[in-house]
């Protein structure tokens, strides 16, 4: 098994890279089937884009894959501690109030 990835964004560039591999596709082919530029395709592969549903639908398709698949593997391709749980998110600390010069000040 290839090694996982700490971000969803690279192990779903990974598996798309795996899978047109597999089906000794080209990157250029993959961008014409699926209506994308051949280097929109490379920086999917590489994690330095972050596709949108619909685009990684179209190119799931070219692959022969279903989207649910594609994402089973880029799921497969994750760090443990990166997959999804039934805990919920971490909460982020509240973000501190900005005051405008309209609003009254409540410090004293």
């Amino acid at each position: 098994m290839p090694p996982q990835s700490p971000e969803p964004q690279l192990a779903l560039g990974r598996a798309i890279r795996l899978r047109r591999e597999e089906l000794g596709l080209s990157q250029k082919t993959i961008g014409l089937e699926a209506g994308l530029q051949s280097t929109y395709i490379a920086h999917v592969e590489s994690g330095r884009q972050n596709p949108s549903w619909g685009k990684v639908d179209r190119i799931a398709r070219v692959l022969k894959l279903s989207l649910w698949e594609l994402a089973k593997r880029a799921d497969e391709l994750e760090t443990a501690e990166r997959r999804p749980t039934n805990e919920p998110l971490p909460t982020r600390p509240a973000r501190r109030r900005i005051e405008t010069l309209d609003e009254p000040s409540n410090r004293k």
